[in-house]
């Protein structure tokens, strides 16, 4: 029985990151394997501990109480600024070590590093570098077994501390797979030596007997909203828009919806996401319901009742395809927009995506035969 060590965003507020994992571990466990999943980079909070009281911690400012807060998070950020990579290995990088005490280290076949978006970097934020690389040294001096990154996509506009982080652990990986096209190009451009090759999203392969995708049918038509965090939205296009002509926008295509015949609810996969729809609701009076979404297993049972969904998060709208739903992007990013074109112009095979993954993972484990 070989053992997998698979590392990606597992402790997080975004249920899309938890999709990945949960698809990559079914599907070594499929082929037989004994996994084991542990955090790639940080450790974010449960997406059910996001409430309103997160979105107001400003308020106040100025107060007397509100002083030594204000300080706190000002040092925090010269910090980060001034020592990103021991701010974030303190925080982060120790909780990932102590992570692998348990495992044995000299037992396991392959480290899997992926999937999600995680050869990225933003202007003072290069954690996922900072993890690549700490994973990277783990397994030279540590595991000394074989490397694959599967699933993964990539952002351009690395900065120089990353392009050099990822360039370098990638070289030594093993196998590569990215999640799109784009991706591909970014790491040629990156390192042209390397070879990439693509497989679809792993979240594609969660097998239909999962929790929440068998409910049965009704005649009521339902949308799913899902608001998209206006601070990321606004930050992606450095726009300066402000918040209540945002959520017009999102309130026309409600309006649109409930013409269409559409019974609306609004939903949300992600942390901010979540605070984001709360206010947006708010906005609205409460005039539409707002489902609540605390775990994967939630935001299938959601998924299984709806009939169409519109969100700016790619992994709620593949998980709303394998439900069976209408989908439709709101477009945030390049990411989305390789998204809407890849998968959303027609409707996917949905049985090919997975015997594309499946292949993967197979030549995966093939390279394994031997070692």
């Amino acid at each position: 029985m070989k053992k997998i060590l698979i590392a990606n965003r597992k402790y997080t507020d975004n249920l899309g990151d938890r999709a990945i994992g949960a698809a990559l571990v079914q599907l070594f466990v499929k082929k037989g394997c004994q996994v084991y999943h542990v955090e790639y980079s940080s450790f974010g909070k449960d997406i059910a501990s996001f409430g309103p009281g997160e979105a107001s911690m400003a308020s106040g400012a100025g107060t007397k109480a509100s002083k030594s807060p204000k300080l706190l998070r000002s040092f925090k950020r010269f910090l980060a600024l001034n020592f990103p990579k021991a701010v974030w290995f303190y925080g982060s990088g120790q909780r990932v070590l102590r992570q692998i005490r348990a495992i044995p280290k000299d037992e396991i076949d392959l480290i899997v590093i992926g999937g999600g978006q995680l050869l990225q970097s933003e202007t003072g934020n290069d954690k996922f570098a900072y993890a690549f690389r700490l994973w990277d040294w783990l397994n030279r001096h540590l595991f000394k077994t074989k490397m694959a990154v599967l699933g993964v996509g990539a952002k351009e506009g690395f900065s120089p501390y990353a392009a050099k982080a990822f360039k370098n652990g990638l070289s030594r990986a093993d196998l590569i797979y990215v999640r799109d096209h784009h991706s591909q190009k970014v790491i040629e451009q990156l390192a042209s030596d390397l070879d990439v090759k693509i497989m679809p999203d792993p979240a594609f392969s969660l097998s239909a007997d999962l929790p929440g995708q068998q409910a049965a049918e009704t005649e009521e038509k339902l949308a799913l909203v899902g608001i998209y965090d206006y601070d990321t939205y606004c930050k992606i296009h450095s726009l300066q828009v402000a918040r209540s002509s945002y959520y017009q926008e999102w309130q026309s295509k409600i309006e649109a919806l409930s013409a269409a015949g559409f019974s609306v609810r609004l939903f949300y996969s992600t942390g901010t996401d979540k605070l984001e729809t709360q206010q947006f609701s708010e906005y609205l009076g409460g005039k539409y319901e707002l489902a609540a979404v605390n775990s994967l297993d939630d935001l299938f049972a959601l998924l299984n009742s709806a009939d169409y969904v519109y969100s700016g998060r790619m992994h709620a709208l593949i998980l709303a395809l394998l439900s069976g739903c209408q989908v439709e992007a709101f477009i945030t990013n390049t990411k989305l927009k390789i998204f809407a074109e890849t998968y959303l112009e027609q409707y996917p095979d949905l049985e090919a995506l997975r015997q594309e993954i499946e292949q993967a993972i197979d030549t995966v484990l093939a390279s394994l035969s031997g070692s």
